[in-house]
């Protein structure tokens, strides 16, 4: 819902701020491959990594998904912070059956024919088709992806807000699906006046049903069905867990590096983060303000009206900030909030906090676990 308080945004801090924490720099993250042609933009500080982590759940889909598996807390995790890793990250066996007609999330009705070279508008739907078995099919993926089914696509391309459609079609692929409606409507239009196949995924409505279209998309209904419904299970498993515990009294401020044009950003609605906070019951500073995706709509003053109990990132955002240091100075107020002077910071690994995709789950019940030890 949407309070009375706006967060309007400001410029980004030129100080920064220290707070009496050790600073530990993180492990890099494999950087993406070559760039192609551009298409339109189209309590729990002290808490142990080991206890942090969940199992993330039984999953009938098998383990070992898209994302790759648990990779473990990084070795040079600022002091005091928490790692929290879902893991048992779920996938099925998909058979697409082709030609198939769709009505994607702009209203679009499209037959699909070919699905052997994909271009993906967002590491969510890599993250879903090889979950679904389909890794071979992805072409070409983001460059800023952090996904390893988006890392691992042969061809990588960067957004701009300039190229036309020779750009878009010099990818050449023979089907693209894009993540989110407002930013891959025209260019999906653009592909199919040239002759190439292309839906949207409505990126507003919840992960299971954004698995289904993925799946339906490509010709694979049944497997994507299995996908979400282990997904689903894992989600109310995490809402089971956190029954009782005290989470529904904490605010979690969940932040990125990841905004428009690379600003620093709120994390709001139609996001992982969102999903895996709403499951475990939890309320999103984001969300509550009625934020949209990574959100550069807000004030340093804001965010410390917002008081939030626990403040949550992915690796690859601290890596971006360059560390504990460049974080503070990302964000200077944080210092200040409840979850800044307790030191109440978890970090996620950015494919399940940042990809809405099948580790959501997992991620949800490892979040739980880690909440609950706050929330005593």
């Amino acid at each position: 819902m949407t309070s009375s308080r706006p967060l309007p945004r400001t410029s980004s801090p030129e100080t920064s701020v220290r707070r009496p924490l050790a600073r530990r720099s993180l492990l890099g993250i494999a950087p993406s491959a070559a760039v192609l042609a551009a298409l339109t933009a189209c309590g729990a500080g002290s808490q142990s990594a080991e206890d942090a982590a969940s199992d993330g759940g039984s999953s009938d889909g098998g383990s070992g998904s898209a994302a790759g598996g648990a990779q473990g807390a990084p070795s040079d995790l600022p002091e005091g912070w928490t790692w929290v890793e879902g893991t048992d990250l779920p996938s099925a066996s998909a058979t697409p059956e082709l030609p198939v007609t769709v009505t994607d999330g702009t209203g679009e009705k499209v037959e699909v024919k070919d699905i052997s070279k994909i271009i993906v508008g967002g590491e969510d739907v890599a993250d879903i088709l090889a979950a679904l078995g389909l890794q071979k099919n992805i072409y070409a993926a983001p460059t800023n992806s952090v996904a390893q089914a988006a890392l691992d696509a042969p061809e990588h391309y960067e957004f701009s807000q300039k190229t036309g459609v020779e750009g878009l079609l010099s990818v050449k692929g023979t089907l693209f699906i894009g993540n989110n409606v407002k930013r891959h409507g025209k260019p999906a239009a653009q592909f199919r006046e040239a002759g190439v196949d292309a839906v949207v995924v409505d990126d507003q409505q919840p992960i299971a049903d954004k698995i289904r279209a993925v799946a339906e998309y490509v010709g694979a209904k049944d497997a994507g069905e299995e996908l979400a419904s282990t997904v689903e299970d894992q989600l109310d498993q995490a809402a089971s867990d956190a029954k009782g515990t005290g989470i529904d009294g904490l605010r979690i401020l969940a932040v990125t590096s990841s905004g428009a044009g690379g600003a620093n950003a709120v994390v709001g609605t139609g996001t992982a983060a969102a999903d895996i906070i709403e499951a475990a019951g939890a309320t999103s500073v984001g969300v509550e303000e009625g934020l949209r995706g990574y959100s550069v709509k807000y004030s340093d003053e804001g965010l410390l009206d917002t008081k939030p109990d626990v403040i949550l990132t992915g690796d690859g955002d601290l890596e971006e900030w360059g560390g504990l240091e460049g974080f503070l100075s990302a964000f200077p107020t944080l210092a200040q909030t409840p979850a800044g002077t307790s030191n109440t910071f978890f970090l996620m690994p950015s494919e399940q906090i940042k990809v809405s995709g099948v580790g959501v789950g997992a991620g949800a019940i490892a979040l739980v676990k880690a909440l609950a030890a706050v929330a005593k």
